[in-house]
């Protein structure tokens, strides 16, 4: 819901004081945060955009930078809302060091929340101090613990709708994919070998849970791009699959990774195992 003007200026300086303890309302900055806020048609995510700036930037040159980024719109017939949406992540983003833009390009890769340890083996091992910056501008929100009790970042999809465009126009994609889809390998293994010990199998279930989005949309980039990893992520997957009761899923995606195999390999091998043992999973579906 967009809230109205008085919410608006209160969430504006609510969270521009977390930047900015000192941050005086007077006469003339107390009418630029409602110019400002106006300006931004009241939307919340705009708003923190703005806010978490006001230190580096000021009111003033806030209120000029707006201005003239929706003149020079790019997609000047898309109404004014989501042009003010896209001035605000815009100007962040642009205010951001190259480093800092790099990393926040490669963590729009992330389909879902990603832990620390994820950011880093996406965007670098250098990569924790720009994540702990774009949580202070509002373009990643702060961890939260998920099923398995990790805490974890995310992004919200308008800004990570801007971030894949920025991340396949510095032609960064493809290395960020991959650098997921390894991730995802690396992740997958450790946690079904916990899965395997009956002290650990509900914790890593429960992890595997989590990060449900990022192992599947690196299966998907590695079965495109990278056939022998996507077989052994598939087989890493198997046993969740079918702890899970995700039989006919998990058959269809380890039969198409095992169909690029070849079969002599003992990968291939070990995936017609694992394909009898989710077909009796399921026996009604074949």
């Amino acid at each position: 819901a967009v809230p109205d003007q008085a919410e608006a200026v209160t969430l504006f300086v609510e969270r521009a004081r977390q930047v900015d303890p000192d941050l005086a309302l007077d006469g003339e900055a107390g009418a630029a945060v409602a110019r400002l806020v106006q300006r931004l048609d009241g939307m919340p995510l705009a708003i923190e955009l703005a806010a978490g700036r006001v230190e580096a930037l000021g009111l003033g040159q806030m209120l000029e930078r707006l201005d003239d980024q929706l003149l020079t719109s790019a997609n000047r017939a898309a109404p004014a809302r989501q042009r003010s949406l896209e001035a605000a992540v815009d100007w962040s983003y642009q205010l951001l060091t190259k480093p800092e833009q790099r990393v926040f390009r490669c963590l729009s890769v992330f389909p879902g929340p990603f832990g620390l340890d994820a950011a880093e083996a996406v965007a670098g091992a250098d990569a924790g101090p720009a994540v702990l910056h774009l949580v202070d501008c509002s373009l990643l929100t702060p961890p939260t613990a998920g099923p398995d009790g990790r805490s974890r970042y995310s992004m919200l999809q308008t800004l990570r709708g801007y971030g894949l465009r920025q991340l396949e126009q510095a032609g960064e994609e493809p290395a960020a994919a991959a650098a997921l889809a390894a991730h995802a390998l690396s992740m997958a293994e450790r946690a079904v070998a916990q899965l395997a010990r009956s002290d650990q199998e509900l914790s890593a279930a429960r992890w595997l849970d989590a990060e449900d989005a990022t192992v599947h949309q690196g299966l998907a980039w590695a079965l495109d791009h990278d056939p022998p990893n996507a077989l052994k992520l598939a087989l890493a997957l198997a046993p969740w699959w079918l702890v899970r009761g995700r039989w006919v899923q998990g058959y269809a995606l380890l039969q198409r990774a095992a169909g690029q195999a070849d079969q002599a390999d003992s990968a291939w091998c070990a995936a017609q195992v694992w394909l009898g043992r989710l077909a009796r999973g399921a026996p009604d579906f074949l």
